[in-house]
């Protein structure tokens, strides 16, 4: 497989160990055991990436039963290509469900047989998995006052939240904290634990959250974003949120002009955006 998107596999693993899932030896409730698959979630506004990544990685689309996509790849030498593209980049405990499911690949005989890689421990600046996980947990935030028509109190934040255990708790590694303290380490930001109750489920959630928002740790953000695209629809709030950075820094928003951008901004982002540009699918898959 050939891509136009700097190390795709880089992405396709962070994706996956976000809002992914990778699933082996199980079995159904009537007992009969589930055919090995990797799936991906994906929002419904994100489904033209979905369709794309579903024809590259020769898997199929289905609708959830909410406001979301599944793309399932079930097909036995469509699951070795795709292990084959992100074995070696897996960064979290995921990767014990990827090693059992190369055993079960190996156990075929009909492959070359795959090794089992260890975690990437590459700097995490060098290759596009953050854009993936981003992609799965990340959003970009506008904040501000207005006073006398002009924003106070700017704040422009970018956030990734996440659980804090995998759910296979028989392991020795299961904590999302090593990968998440080492974006906060290289953007130099701020990481804190939060726990909340899902009201669909009644269950606490214990997480962990990453904030990015001094100007310099933005910076570097942006100039990783420019180099290893967003590819979902979070590519757009990217967009809109580094042109904000621009506009703060350059203090247009301390005229009536500036604060109105600013404003536009906003109101163009994350749930109230209505227009959607996929121009740059064409330039990445």
């Amino acid at each position: 497989m050939t891509f136009k998107y700097p190390n795709l596999g880089h992405y396709l693993a962070g994706l996956i160990e976000g809002d992914g899932s990778i699933k082996v030896n199980l079995l159904s409730k009537k007992g009969k055991e589930i055919y090995p698959n990797i799936t991906i979630s994906f929002a419904s506004k994100d489904l033209p990436l979905a369709k794309k990544l579903a024809n590259l990685i020769q898997g199929t689309l289905n609708k959830g039963s909410g406001n979301w996509y599944v793309l399932s790849v079930y097909k036995e030498s469509a699951l070795y290509d795709l292990v084959t593209l992100i074995n070696g980049k897996f960064r979290t405990p995921k990767i014990e469900a990827l090693h059992r499911l190369i055993i079960w690949l190996n156990n075929t005989n009909k492959f070359n047989q795959l090794e089992f890689l260890p975690l990437d421990n590459s700097p995490l600046k060098s290759n596009g998995w953050l854009a993936g996980f981003s992609d799965s947990d990340g959003s970009f935030l506008i904040q501000f006052s207005i006073l006398l028509g002009i924003a106070k109190n700017i704040k422009l934040t970018f956030r990734i939240s996440h659980r804090q255990l995998y759910h296979n708790t028989s392991l020795n590694f299961t904590s999302y904290l090593p990968i998440l303290s080492s974006i906060a380490i290289c953007f130099k930001s701020i990481l804190s634990s939060y726990s909340r109750t899902k009201s669909t489920t009644i269950k606490v959630e214990h997480g962990y959250l990453m904030i990015i928002n001094k100007k310099s740790s933005r910076l570097e953000l942006i100039d990783y974003f420019n180099l290893f695209p967003l590819l979902t629809s979070k590519h757009l709030e990217f967009l809109a949120w580094k042109e904000a950075d621009i506009l703060t820094r350059n203090r247009e928003y301390r005229s009536l002009e500036g604060t109105s951008k600013l404003v536009a901004l906003k109101k163009s982002m994350n749930s109230k955006r209505t227009q959607f540009d996929w121009s740059h699918l064409d330039l990445y898959l």
